[in-house]
């Protein structure tokens, strides 16, 4: 009986990981120079409704949002060495996504 009740808690409440990924820059960089300004992160989160087969988002994933904060931490002006991942936790028929972002701050300089 108690496998049951450990087996029925697992369908009900379980976590599984979707992507993860790295990109050089968030804007195009050729021939201009900058200055590293330092490591930021941020995770930022919004909600499903999943009914196993069938998802509904209930919100737009905010990765935009996620950036502008990450540049805001240093007041810079553009992000390099970005890296990411995303991961999701399913309760009952809810699903909570999860993006998190890890990118180095730069400062663009004038010409």
């Amino acid at each position: 009986m108690r496998w049951l009740a450990i087996v029925s808690l697992s369908l009900l409440f379980s976590c599984a990981g979707a992507s993860a990924g790295i990109a050089l820059s968030n804007v195009p960089l050729e021939s201009q120079t900058y200055t590293v300004l330092g490591p930021a992160e941020t995770t930022k989160s919004w909600w499903g409704f999943d009914l196993g087969v069938i998802a509904f988002p209930l919100g737009e994933p905010p990765v935009s949002e996620a950036m502008q904060d990450v540049i805001k931490q240093k007041e810079g002006d553009a992000l390099v060495n970005l890296r990411y991942s995303t991961d999701r936790t399913i309760i009952f028929f809810m699903t909570r996504h999860r993006f998190h972002l890890k990118a180095d701050v730069i400062k663009l300089e004038k010409k």
